[in-house]
């Protein structure tokens, strides 16, 4: 009889533990596009750690299927991904991928990427002027994956990945210069863009179909539509 009591007292205590748990954090389930899905479609994790509480900021770590780290940080909106602060992400494997710092959900400050083997990637400048509400990044030094340095105190060839996006072209005191060509699978398009000190002044996109779109800014390049000048 003293057993069962305490088999169930201690059943009580777990319980009321898990409920707090629960309370204090808050999961979600994300697809590869890290938009909330359901349990049984899901690519990653969410934990907001300190959900329940009233904070300035939020602990927020995303975990890959097999448990591991993808992503951690601080967002300054427990509901929405608001990142501020200094962010860690990690490959499927565990290694590090990057080291990047945000203001704001805006990336500013110093940012340090890896090859999944740890050899350093690149090294980066990000600036983010709130008044303005305008973002430059000045990529200062590249490696390739067997190591070759490719950019040195901004200057040199440049390969760039970012999600479903590549490209590859000249950097010049930091900024894209001339003639960058690069595939974004997600959109099924090849691209052939033209920069002046960072600033995307023309391009023309290819599609699937081998229809062609001319544009002039990167508004124009997102979102696939002529921009509406002002009379």
């Amino acid at each position: 009889m003293k057993i069962s009591i305490v088999i169930i007292f201690l059943f009580l205590i777990s319980a009321h533990l898990s409920a707090q748990i629960n309370m204090v954090s808050k999961k979600i389930f994300l697809d590869s596009l890290n938009r909330e899905t359901t349990p049984d479609n899901y690519t990653y994790t969410r934990v907001i750690t300190n959900y329940s509480q009233k904070s300035i900021r939020y602990v927020v770590t995303d975990f890959y299927k097999n448990g591991r780290k993808k992503m951690t940080g601080a967002t300054l909106d427990r509901d929405n991904l608001k990142k501020d602060g200094e962010f860690i992400y990690y490959y499927k494997n565990g290694a590090k991928e990057a080291v990047v710092n945000y203001s704001d959900d805006h990336k500013s400050g110093k940012e340090i990427n890896w090859y999944e083997n740890q050899s350093k990637k690149s090294e980066k400048q990000n600036a983010w002027d709130s008044k303005t509400k305008k973002s430059q990044t000045l990529v200062l030094n590249f490696w390739t994956e067997d190591k070759t340095q490719t950019v040195t105190d901004g200057n040199g060839e440049y390969e760039e990945r970012d999600g479903f996006i590549t490209q590859k072209g000249i950097i010049k005191d930091g900024l894209k210069q001339g003639v960058w060509t690069g595939n974004d699978l997600l959109r099924k398009i090849s691209f052939v863009d033209n920069y002046d000190h960072g600033i995307l002044i023309s391009g023309m996109s290819i599609d699937e179909n081998n229809v062609k779109f001319a544009y002039s800014s990167l508004a124009e390049k997102q979102t696939g539509r002529k921009s509406q000048k002002l009379k």
